[in-house]
């Protein structure tokens, strides 16, 4: 995100972003709960349940369960992730690199990323750890993450904004996030806000089937899928400033990818006062959060093995299942990994948002839609309706397209 703000003219990519996420993911989000809150059950049985009920195609079902599997190998990429994130904390931490030169820490990261058992059994370790939380249940599971992992990591995240503040010239900053460089307006620019707004929430993954499936009924399920992507806006724009500050006060630009993360960062903080502690908890909050998207998608194939196997075991299951898809990843070549995120970004992910928004917009009737979001008012039915029937195809469609260009 900040190298896409300050390389698409800032402000300009910013309400880019904006306005994708309430024509693309908010829309899509909502939807999905819909379709769980009005199934009660996994997404594949609910995507049956609502098919049946509108008298369509009943191989709608298995869109439900390719998007559960689908968030199984998103789930397996964020576990890896967040060991990775864990591993440079620790190392941060230890003091092995303090006021290390861009070689020294490139080397120190390389060498952790070679050493691919020792990533396995820290992601089994991760995943066995998410897969119990699951097995605890709905309430009790989702309970922790949302009571006591992400207040900790909001008020981490917090603690190194201020340290950001105090250490480094926030000018720079300023100039290259937030600046309006009507210049930058194009396509390319358009197409990497759809992409990020796509790509944040997690929709057409099935955790939304998933939550709403288990949420007790009659919530206002419109306004809490916005308050959501208001929270992620502001988590996104946290992280932002804290990267582009710290990087810009070691002359480093900031760029995308792993090297930015991973190299970049860790270099600000050992070369920073203090930066080994904040260096610690930054990739510390950025490890648990990762681990709890982990956590939060292996949920809709844990709500489909449940039928067969119960929650324990099919909290078991799910977590087996992504252990094999990170080994997979992890012990491929190099450019499996690359691979498989860039056709999760081109090609499945669109083909996921597309799929749902023709059933639920084209497919399911509209009785039943407003059934599930009768607290409502009428007017932000009718709007998110129209959204989800013209504009949310059109969009899916050009993302699909400029994955040929």
């Amino acid at each position: 995100m900040p190298f896409l703000l300050g390389e698409h003219g800032g402000a300009v990519f910013f309400l880019l972003y904006l306005l994708a996420l309430c024509v693309l993911s908010v829309p899509i989000l909502i939807a999905e709960v819909v379709v769980g809150s009005y199934g009660r059950a996994s997404p594949h049985r609910a995507m049956e349940w609502a098919a049946s009920n509108a008298n369509v195609n009943p191989y709608w079902r298995f869109l439900g369960l390719a998007q559960g599997l689908l968030g199984l190998l998103v789930a397996s990429v964020a576990m890896l992730f967040a060991v990775w994130c864990f591993d440079r904390a620790t190392v941060i931490h230890s003091g092995a690199m303090a006021s290390g030169s861009p070689a020294e820490v490139a080397s120190n990261y390389l060498s952790a990323m070679n050493d691919r058992a020792g990533q396995f059994t820290k992601a089994l370790i991760g995943l066995a750890a998410a897969g119990a939380l699951s097995a605890m249940g709905i309430r009790l599971g989702m309970g922790v993450l949302g009571w006591i992992v992400l207040p900790g990591v909001a008020i981490t995240l917090l603690g190194v904004l201020d340290y950001v503040v105090l250490q480094t010239d926030l000018q720079p900053v300023s100039a290259f996030l937030f600046a309006y460089d009507g210049k930058q307006w194009g396509i390319e620019a358009v197409r990497q806000a759809f992409i990020s707004a796509g790509v944040t929430l997690g929709a057409g993954l099935g955790i939304a089937m998933a939550l709403g499936a288990q949420a007790p009924q009659g919530l206002p399920w419109a306004r809490s899928v916005i308050a959501v992507a208001i929270l992620d806006t502001a988590f996104l724009i946290v992280t932002a400033i804290i990267a582009s500050a710290l990087l810009f006060e070691v002359n480093v630009a900031p760029s995308e990818g792993l090297a930015a993360v991973f190299i970049a960062l860790p270099y600000a903080f050992v070369n920073l006062p203090m930066g080994e502690i904040y260096g610690t908890l930054f990739f510390s909050a950025l490890a648990a959060i990762a681990w709890s998207a982990a956590s939060i998608l292996m949920e809709p194939t844990v709500l489909l093995l449940k039928q067969v196997a119960g929650r324990p075991g099919g909290a078991i299951l799910a977590a087996t299942l992504a252990v094999l898809i990170a080994s997979m990843l992890l012990f491929s070549s190099d450019a499996t990994l690359v691979q498989v995120s860039m056709m999760l970004g081109e090609w499945l992910l669109p083909l996921s948002l597309l799929s749902t928004a023709l059933f639920v917009g084209w497919q399911m009737p509209r009785p039943i839609l407003r059934g599930e979001l009768y607290r409502e008012p009428l007017w932000l039915f009718r709007l998110w309706w129209w959204i989800v029937r013209w504009m949310v195809p059109p969009a899916c469609v050009a993302w699909l397209v400029s994955g040929l260009l």
